[in-house]
């Protein structure tokens, strides 16, 4: 999955329109590893059996980098995940000096200045229903395979989970709710790369018992996220995956308490730039529920209405996994700049040559200032192999 997302970047490039001082001389190569301040894992020892750090690649036995996130490549070429610069024609951005087609005038202004994009590496966190009925009931009925246990499969199954074979370009984290003693009961292991074995080890250790206080959960997860989330300045998201109608610590039985606990709380993680994504691990939550949570996880009104999953059997969980997660990785794009998110909307964004909305369901919104997103059937377009993606922005908006 890794490799076709990667080759979906290799065509992409954003581009920055701006009356300002554009008069940094054209760099003939691209090394990374040779900055005052290098990519994580330069030099070190590599071979088919070591793998080199996020963000280089191996070469003759030594792990190197062509480009970084400060580092971009030039000529249009795209810096992918391993630090390889790859362009739009074989070669291009990396030997092949770069004379830009809108070279400054005497006075060093430009009228634009064209930069790469790079895979984002998000956090995501995955909510995981606890409770007694994930341990209770069979999933699909008859099966012999209860709820817990295909979620942990779909999840943590080596090679075919999604966290082992995505942990190298997805920083995992989970957390673990319940309603027993100490309501909400929460574990949680903090986002990593490669944290496969420690998610694998606590999911083996824990079992499912007690109620669902999905809002407190959640609340309480957002409450210690400083700590969760490893590097803030990449997208964080959070999947929900539950199996039943929420209730509350204080009653058990208060399901539209629990409801209105739950959309709140995702609400309140909306407010601070986390959208979340739900899965129904099986039918037995109300579908205008899992509405509510949806619209409020992505921060729609409800029309058009966002996305969600109800799965049936474990291909439809790994489905609905594979989907969320894949959506997140290939359609969140860093910049390699910096721009006020406040103003983002004053610029443009095309894919393919066809305008994208601002803030809208089914075209871009800015992350922060180092990320913009696709949404919707806008990043359909881009898994579809659309390009190219450009985007325009006013001056003053560009910070960096």
């Amino acid at each position: 999955m890794r490799t076709v997302l990667t080759l979906i970047f290799a065509a992409l490039v954003v581009t920055f329109v701006a009356g300002c001082q554009c008069g940094t001389p054209p760099r003939t190569r691209m090394d990374a590893c040779a900055l005052p301040s290098p990519p994580s894992g330069c030099g070190a020892m590599c071979s088919a059996a070591v793998a080199c750090p996020m963000g280089t690649h191996c070469a003759s036995n030594r792990c190197t980098a062509e480009c970084s996130a400060g580092h971009p490549c030039v000529g249009g070429a795209v810096c992918s995940a391993d630090g390889t610069c790859m362009g739009i024609d074989a070669g291009e951005g990396r030997d092949a000096p770069f004379v830009p087609t809108d070279a400054p005038p005497a006075d060093h202004t430009c009228a634009s200045a064209e930069i790469g994009t790079m895979l984002s590496t998000p956090n995501v966190i995955v909510i995981v229903d606890q409770s007694g009925s994930m341990g209770s009931e069979q999933f699909p009925a008859g099966s012999g395979v209860y709820r817990w246990d295909a979620l942990e499969n779909a999840l943590m199954a080596n090679p075919a989970g999604l966290v082992f074979s995505l942990q190298g370009s997805v920083r995992w984290g989970m957390a673990w709710f319940h309603g027993r003693t100490g309501c909400p009961g929460v574990t949680s292991v903090p986002c990593a790369l490669n944290n496969f074995a420690t998610l694998d080890a606590t999911y083996r250790g824990l079992s499912p018992g007690g109620g669902t206080p999905t809002g407190e959960s959640i609340n309480q997860v957002i409450a210690t996220r400083d700590t969760l989330i490893s590097d803030p300045s990449q997208p964080t998201i959070f999947i929900l995956a539950t199996d039943g109608e929420p209730n509350t610590c204080a009653d058990g039985s208060d399901i539209v308490g629990g409801e209105a606990y739950s959309v709140g709380a995702v609400q309140n993680a909306f407010d601070l730039g986390i959208q979340t994504y739900v899965i129904s691990v099986g039918s037995d939550t109300a579908t205008t529920h899992l509405q509510d949570l949806a619209n409020a996880g992505v921060g729609s009104s409800g029309s058009p209405a966002a996305p969600f999953w109800v799965a049936s059997d474990t291909t439809t969980l790994s489905d609905a996994l594979t989907a969320i997660v894949g959506g997140v990785v290939s359609c969140n794009l860093v910049l390699m700049g910096t721009i006020d998110p406040a103003q983002a909307c004053t610029g443009s964004v095309s894919l393919g040559g066809t305008p994208l909305t601002c803030e809208d369901p089914n075209g871009w919104h800015a992350v922060d200032g180092n990320h913009i997103q696709l949404d919707g059937t806008a990043c359909d377009m881009l898994l579809g192999g659309a390009t190219p993606l450009v985007a325009t922005f006013p001056c003053g908006v560009i910070l960096i």
